[in-house]
């Protein structure tokens, strides 16, 4: 309990008494019978304040956050009083998550309700916990505050990404997905899934025409269907240390250098986002998807399988998937792939290069695996590597900064060229612009028949 800015008001006259004591000691008596009243007055305010009897307040959110992007808390307060009363709400939520908002103030008439909602952003994944709702309330009368920690401790897990494959379905049903980068990459002839009417043409087998739309246009239409072509999907995470990396949107010298680095996702956590979103995508265009996360050795193993069920096994495998802070083992995750996947499939290859025996680890194993399947290797630019690099020199500290990088970039460059004249198709895109790369080229080639 603490009292308010009224009450000090309040309090003031009492002075009066004190400074005219030496004209009139009788007033020493109307100032304490004034400060005896206003403390019965803050007493009936504090007894009759309504926090612990007549306000309720709830926490409403998903129990699963998705990472990187906001998410929304709802806070719902019924004041169930016949008074307007004001309040001063702090949620305790993770330390760990990005915040709008802290504290929030809000005065609800008699018998109504209020919403308050504020947006998290986890950058990372793994489980969390909320703990309790600090409320303070005004009385009636505005003399007292009191204080209140209301009981609401739960968990949450932060997710991959989940509401962009939202976005995603909602999208498809409205024939809108260009609105998220996707292009419409498909190839017709015979199948089951109906895609377009068109004009007849001579070629064409007379059962597909649809009589319906021949009569409403007063000219031959026929049916054309999709091709349905269901392939082996593999995806392989790199978990090593270099996917531990942080992706900043540039650099920094200032003293929050660190924060920034603490607020930043891992390379693994956009590799993460995106296997999700690709293997969704899959599963809706009948292809099977499965997935292996290694490091010095192989971590996880998810055979290729079909289906929505598949896809929310693959969530809660790789949903707390770890970095391992050691060099990855391609030979080994080749070897062991190569044991468990005889079918020819398309694998896609999320990993990072950053020196010579990375790289020559990656294009040694990637080529001699694409004889016999369709890879495509994923790595992320790096924007503040870039941004380094073309930087211009001001000091010795720059000209090292920028040589350094420059080296750096050169060696990729040089590696993802090696790896496309061996036949592995690449991918080297910022961070943001990951996920619709990935799945546009995972269009791109079943539309070409290439897997």
């Amino acid at each position: 309990m603490h009292i308010t800015k009224r009450t000090l008001i309040f309090l003031l006259p009492t002075a009066i008494p004190i400074v005219l004591y030496n004209v009139s000691p009788q007033l020493l008596y109307v100032g304490g019978a004034y400060l005896v009243l206003l403390s019965i007055m803050g007493a009936i305010d504090y007894v009759s304040n309504p926090l612990f009897k007549s306000i309720q307040i709830n926490r409403e959110m998903n129990a699963k956050f998705s990472l990187g992007i906001e998410n929304v808390v709802t806070l719902q307060i019924t004041n169930r009083t016949q008074h307007r009363t004001k309040l001063q709400l702090k949620d305790d939520f993770p330390n760990e998550f990005l915040y709008t908002k802290v504290i929030h103030e809000c005065e609800i008439s008699p018998m109504e309700n209020e919403t308050i909602s504020y947006r998290l952003t986890p950058m990372r994944r793994g489980v969390y916990k909320f703990g309790n709702i600090n409320v303070r309330c005004w009385g009636v009368l505005g003399l007292v505050v009191r204080h209140q920690n209301i009981a609401a401790e739960t968990e949450i897990k932060v997710y991959p990404n989940l509401q962009a494959i939202k976005q995603y379905e909602l999208l498809v049903k409205r024939g809108m997905l260009y609105r998220m980068g996707l292009k419409n990459s498909r190839q017709f002839g015979e199948g089951t899934e109906m895609e377009r009417l068109r004009e007849y043409l001579p070629d064409d087998d007379f059962r597909r025409i649809d009589w319906k739309a021949t009569a409403r246009h007063r000219k031959p239409i026929v049916r054309e269907f999709e091709t349905e072509r269901s392939q082996d999907i593999m995806i392989m995470l790199d978990t090593g240390r270099l996917m531990a990396s942080p992706i900043l949107l540039g650099t920094s010298d200032t003293p929050d250098s660190e924060t920034l680095l603490q607020n930043a996702m891992l390379k693994l956590d956009y590799a993460i986002n995106t296997t999700l979103m690709a293997a969704y995508v899959s599963t809706l265009k009948g292809d099977k998807v499965g997935m292996m996360a290694f490091a010095d050795t192989v971590h996880q193993y998810l055979a290729p399988k079909p289906g929505k069920k598949q896809f929310l096994t693959m969530l809660e495998t790789i949903y707390a998937l770890p970095v391992h802070p050691v060099e990855p083992d391609f030979e080994s995750a080749f070897t062991y792939l190569a044991t468990k996947q005889r079918k020819r499939a398309l694998i896609i290859l999320f990993t990072d290069i950053l020196d010579n025996d990375s790289a020559e680890g990656i294009a040694t194993y990637v080529a001699q695996f694409s004889k016999h399947h369709l890879v495509v290797c994923v790595t992320l630019t790096d924007s503040g590597i870039v941004e380094l690099a073309d930087q211009k020199s001001t000091n010795s500290k720059s000209v090292y900064q920028k040589a350094i990088a420059e080296r750096l970039l050169q060696e990729k460059h040089a590696t993802l060229e090696i790896l496309r004249r061996q036949g592995v198709v690449t991918i080297d895109v910022p961070a943001h612009q990951l996920t619709m790369a990935v799945v546009n080229k995972y269009l791109e080639l079943k539309a070409k028949s290439m897997i």
